[in-house]
């Protein structure tokens, strides 16, 4: 009886030995600090993206534009990149009619010109003919959009704001005399039908419509409006707004006087962020 009772003991001695000394080292592990533990620091870094002032075809961005190229100046519109934040490229010019096609006067209401467009009835009750919205952009010949181009390499992924408003549209007859101004036009770029491309990712870009009260903008000088916005975290690299001619709505109040009218889309890039 005794002997058994000593070998149930001295088994029970083995197991225990066996497990006690691994209890002991796995505790040195956790208070110690032996080595039986280590780190690797870890660090990338992001560098600011150089800045740019050659702006791409949208419709091919494989193929820069060449703002130098001598025989065909002005590669970047109606704008001068600088900086960091900055407009890469903005349509030259848009017409809306001509001496071969010009708009038409009605003797009541606001009428719109655009392509396609119904310009009302003449003396007789016969529809108006139709005004085309064409657009020109330098350099870039095979695009024919309102075209707005954004460069932003500032790094912070801040977003920006693209607004826009319209000079007065001073009227010339057809020998150069001073017809005055064409008070109570209006204009509507409808941004929210644009196209959007970008490099990367056109998420966080919208476009709103220029409308104040039911016309537009009205060609005045002061008045502004948001067309285009990138909100926090969205619009870094190049990101190209196009807008179809169709969608360019230009607002004419009645009784217009005989004459070519001409003044200046304005536009402005501001680094507030969308909210």
């Amino acid at each position: 009886m005794k002997k058994t009772v000593s070998s149930i003991l001295l088994a029970s001695a083995l197991l225990l030995g066996t497990i006690a000394p691994v209890t002991a080292n796995a505790a040195d592990t956790t208070d110690t600090g032996t080595g039986l533990s280590g780190t690797t620091n870890s660090t990338v870094t992001f560098a600011k993206p150089a800045s740019t002032t050659t702006p791409v075809d949208p419709t091919d961005p494989t193929k820069p534009i060449d703002p130098t190229d001598p025989d065909n100046p002005g590669g970047n519109g109606g704008t001068t990149p600088s900086g960091d934040l900055t407009f890469l490229y903005v349509s030259d010019s848009i017409a809306f009619g001509s001496k071969d096609n010009p708009i038409q006067a009605q003797t009541t209401g606001i009428q719109n010109i655009f392509n396609g467009s119904d310009n009302g009835k003449d003396k007789d009750g016969n529809a108006l003919p139709a005004n085309s919205v064409t657009v020109n952009n330098k350099n870039i010949n095979t695009n024919k959009t309102l075209l707005t181009e954004v460069s932003d390499t500032r790094g912070s992924n801040n977003g920006w704001v693209v607004s826009v408003g319209s000079s007065t549209l001073a009227g010339k007859d057809s020998s150069g005399n001073s017809v005055g101004n064409l008070d109570g036009a209006a204009f509507n770029l409808q941004g929210s039908k644009a196209t959007l491309t970008n490099s990367a990712s056109t998420d966080g870009i919208t476009g709103e419509d220029t409308v104040n009260g039911t016309t537009g903008i009205p060609a005045d000088g002061k008045t502004t409006h948001t067309i285009y916005t990138a909100a926090k975290g969205h619009g870094a690299g190049s990101t190209a707004m196009q807008l179809d001619p169709s969608n360019v709505v230009l607002s004419v109040p009645a009784n217009v006087k005989a004459g070519t009218y001409s003044g200046t889309l304005n536009w402005t890039l501001a680094d507030t962020p969308a909210e």
